[in-house]
């Protein structure tokens, strides 16, 4: 997850009261991004380790896990909406506003070529970088419309999902606005709807504080401790850290897996396969008692032949996965 830094020192600029040229950075600002990067790595570690099959239950499947993936992702767009804002309060400077657009519309596509090569059933079409390219684009009327409105359109894209729904959004290349019931088959998810919603919101909140020259003068001068610091060094390298993180991550535990071999630390039988199965089966938008039903079923005939899979290598334990879904698949049960 990433964000842009809109908010450049410039020259040439008239500095406006309270504030000169440092108006455009707040150092509170670039903590929070650092603590979101932090929550990000840490979410995407444990997905790792469930992905290896390292750990029996994967956060990202859980209800739980996927109101944090909201969270971490809310939180950057949260953010890019204030930076916006904090880069327009004296007039917004095209040239480094369009050079890190083009740094992030660029990394998006990079995801999604990289993605679907490497991963073609799962790859990212429209993840959070996507969304930060597009919401920065759509947000910048809004820098100048009226405070009310834009508080307005907020909130009605922040809720569109909820009324807005027809048949044609359930089609893939609608998937994009996030009006769709059918939810798609990808890693990284991150649609318009309700996301450019909380764009505008992180702008309405800047818009809300330069209303209070006491508030404004607060968070200009607000300086976090020597710990916090180093958070806000990593928020000012987001994109970067973003793009290769997980590789780095997946480069080591792949490194690792492959001086010791799999370790499948799960046994079907005692649930721990089902439980993993049944939460990524209902997170896909599936009924749960069908997804219940068919991964016991899974779980039951994977377990039920000798070897025990903690002893399977990794190819040998996807041959019987596929058995096992083949036998259920006959039974009735998916």
């Amino acid at each position: 997850m990433a964000s842009l830094v809109y908010h450049e020192k410039t020259t040439n600029v008239r500095p406006i009261p309270l504030l000169a040229e440092s108006n455009r950075r707040w150092p509170i600002l670039d903590t929070a991004r650092g603590v979101a990067i932090i929550a990000m790595i840490l979410f995407h570690f444990t997905w790792d380790l469930g992905f290896f099959g390292i750990v029996d239950y994967d956060i990202s499947f859980t209800p739980e896990g996927r109101l944090l993936a909201h969270l971490i992702a809310g939180s950057f767009l949260f953010i890019v909406g204030m930076s916006l804002a904090l880069a327009a309060r004296n007039g917004l400077p095209f040239k480094p506003y369009l050079k890190r657009l083009r740094y992030v519309a660029g990394a998006a596509i990079l995801v999604s070529l990289g993605t679907f090569f490497l991963m073609p059933e799962d790859w990212i079409f429209f993840g959070v970088l996507h969304c930060i390219a597009l919401s920065s684009l759509l947000a910048l009327p809004f820098l100048a419309a009226p405070l009310l409105l834009t508080a307005a359109i907020a909130a009605l894209s922040i809720a569109a999902p909820l009324f807005i729904y027809a048949p044609i959004f359930d089609q893939p290349w609608m998937f994009w606005l996030g009006l769709n019931h059918i939810l798609p088959r990808t890693n990284d998810y991150v649609p318009l709807f309700p996301w450019f919603g909380v764009v505008l919101a992180g702008l309405v909140v800047v818009r809300l504080i330069d209303t209070r020259a006491e508030w404004a003068a607060w968070f200009q001068r607000a300086r976090p401790n020597a710990f916090f610091r180093y958070l806000a060094r990593l928020g000012r390298f987001s994109l970067a850290i973003y793009l290769i993180h997980q590789p780095i991550l997946m480069g080591v535990l792949w490194s690792i897996l492959s001086l010791t071999g799999p370790l499948h630390l799960f046994a079907p039988s005692d649930g721990g396969f089902a439980k993993s199965c049944t939460a990524s089966c209902v997170a896909a938008g599936n009924k749960n008692d069908k997804c219940v039903t068919s991964c016991s079923c899974v779980g039951a005939e994977i377990s039920s032949k000798m070897p025990p899979v903690t002893t399977l290598a990794e190819a040998d334990l996807n041959r019987r996965i596929d058995e096992a879904i083949l036998m259920c698949r006959s039974k009735g049960a998916l």
